[in-house]
């Protein structure tokens, strides 16, 4: 899970890269409006990163509990 979730990071962080260097800013793909509110203008290398950090602290955090539990500090 851990070589997923740095693959998701890493991909996500050089797919904004190479948008700020051969656009000149991050391209965003979605930006939702209801009634007045806008919420969130995000891309797909940012839910790719967000998903990482997730499974990272996913991982860390419940798997390490399961670890402790079984005695495999």
């Amino acid at each position: 899970m851990a070589a997923a979730a740095l693959g998701m990071v890493i991909g996500g962080a050089l797919g904004n890269a190479f948008d700020r260097l051969f656009r000149g800013a991050v391209a965003d793909f979605f930006l939702f409006h209801y009634q007045n509110f806008s919420w969130y203008v995000f891309n797909v290398a940012d839910i790719a990163i967000v998903a990482g950090v997730a499974m990272l602290m996913y991982e860390s955090v419940v798997m390490g509990e399961r670890d402790n539990r079984r005695g495999k500090a």
